[in-house]
């Protein structure tokens, strides 16, 4: 080993140290999450890596947060083993997380996020080129769409998809290559979305937690929001300005959503108003109006749907554009429920720049929702533990002394 490599992992371990004695709480976090897992060696791998999550400095590769955990030369190994060939499954550990979250903080809303991981090749599940909005440029990347359950300030990550576009759905060679299961649903680019809420409203039998997303930044085709609709949750969506809406009444052809107050401008039922913007920035002029959504022959009676276009302080900034079936809620409120897709954001960045979101070095796609897994689960625990990361935390000897 490299003199350099020994000062990094010597450096590491002074800054990951925490407390002696291990943290109950994690220990008894870390149970409920893996404590189906067949092995026990399985549980101490995951406690391993949540713990390195939390307490690594900087990048939170295999190398270092082994180093930060114990002082054993095989550990990275078997963390590496844990996360990419060790037969467990993630499904479990999600629901489990999402039982967890909501026994710890009341969910108010489920959101939808983006999470952008920059590759490099094109060997990774799932690497594609494709504009990122943020970055405003072209990036060779895996995307990850992820399902938050939010209560005020806190939003806690609970389920992922990755998307698996144009040859990842069609191409077997390339999908075997990075271990996509055969039996694993693998919803198209657009579907994924859709797919995540679904699978919490079947898994939860709720329908009173209004689903918030953003459509300019979400990838999704013409069925997410009347497939959301058909869900019945509620929803607010910002959507596009290009998205195409109809009036209540009649036929009708459908309308751009920025052209649509300007065709109806006879019509009774327009409001406007001044309210709090959804960012919690300021205040925003808004309007208002009754739509149905675009779609033609709905299976079943659609539920009636506002549009509410908000105009937010400044002379530079761009109206955005906002669906939904909450129809007895005011344009306030239902402003401030779009809000958490601005606390999903923050909450993506919180994974980015302090749980190692972007740090999985593997190709495989069991490994990559494994990851996110853990990730999800170190993010949890800071948010609704209260520790700081880092912070209060096992250092070598807690963590060997759970092992």
């Amino acid at each position: 080993m490299a003199v350099r490599d020994i000062a990094d992992i010597a450096d590491i371990r002074r800054h990951a140290r925490g407390p002696r004695g291990s943290d109950e709480l994690l220990q008894e976090f870390v149970g409920r999450l893996f404590g189906d897992l067949p092995r026990a060696d399985q549980l101490n791998r995951a406690r391993e890596y949540v713990t390195g999550l939390l307490v690594t400095p900087g990048k939170k590769s295999l190398r270092r947060m082994a180093a930060a955990v114990s002082e054993s030369p095989h550990t990275s190994q078997a963390l590496q083993q844990f996360l990419n060939s060790s037969p467990w499954a993630w499904h479990p550990v999600r629901r489990a997380l999402a039982g967890w979250t909501e026994e710890h903080r009341p969910t108010l809303t489920w959101s939808l996020g983006l999470a952008v991981l920059p590759k490099r090749g094109d060997h990774s599940a799932g690497v594609h080129r494709r504009f990122v909005q943020d970055a405003d440029r072209t990036v060779n990347c895996q995307l990850g769409v992820g399902l938050f359950l939010g209560s005020g300030d806190d939003c806690i990550p609970v389920d992922w998809r990755l998307v698996l576009p144009g040859h990842w759905q069609t191409d077997s060679a390339r999908r075997a290559a990075v271990r996509i299961p055969e039996g694993e649903p693998t919803p198209a680019e657009g579907a994924c979305a859709l797919d995540l809420v679904r699978t919490q409203t079947a898994a939860t039998g709720r329908t009173d937690v209004p689903l918030v997303a953003d459509l300019t930044q979400l990838p999704h085709d013409a069925s997410f929001l009347p497939g959301l609709a058909a869900l019945g949750t509620g929803f607010v969506v910002r959507i596009p300005a290009s998205t195409a809406l109809r009036l209540p009444a009649g036929p009708g052809r459908p309308v751009p959503a920025r052209q649509l107050l300007h065709s109806v401008t006879a019509v009774t039922g327009i409001g406007s108003g001044v309210v709090p913007d959804a960012g919690g920035r300021g205040h925003s002029r808004v309007r208002t109006c009754a739509v149905r959504l675009g779609h033609a022959a709905p299976p079943s009676p659609q539920r009636p749907c506002v549009l509410i276009v908000e105009y937010p302080a400044g002379e530079h900034s761009s109206p955005r554009y906002y669906v939904t079936d909450l129809t007895h809620h005011r344009p306030g409120e239902i402003l401030r429920l779009a809000g958490a897709a601005y606390r999903t954001r923050e909450a993506v960045r919180e994974m980015q720049d302090h749980y190692g979101l972007l740090d999985y070095e593997g190709r495989s796609y069991p490994g990559w929702h494994r990851h996110m897994t853990l990730v999800s689960a170190a993010h949890a625990f800071r948010q609704l533990s209260g520790r700081e990361p880092g912070a209060e935390m096992p250092g070598r000897a807690g963590t060997a002394k759970a092992a």
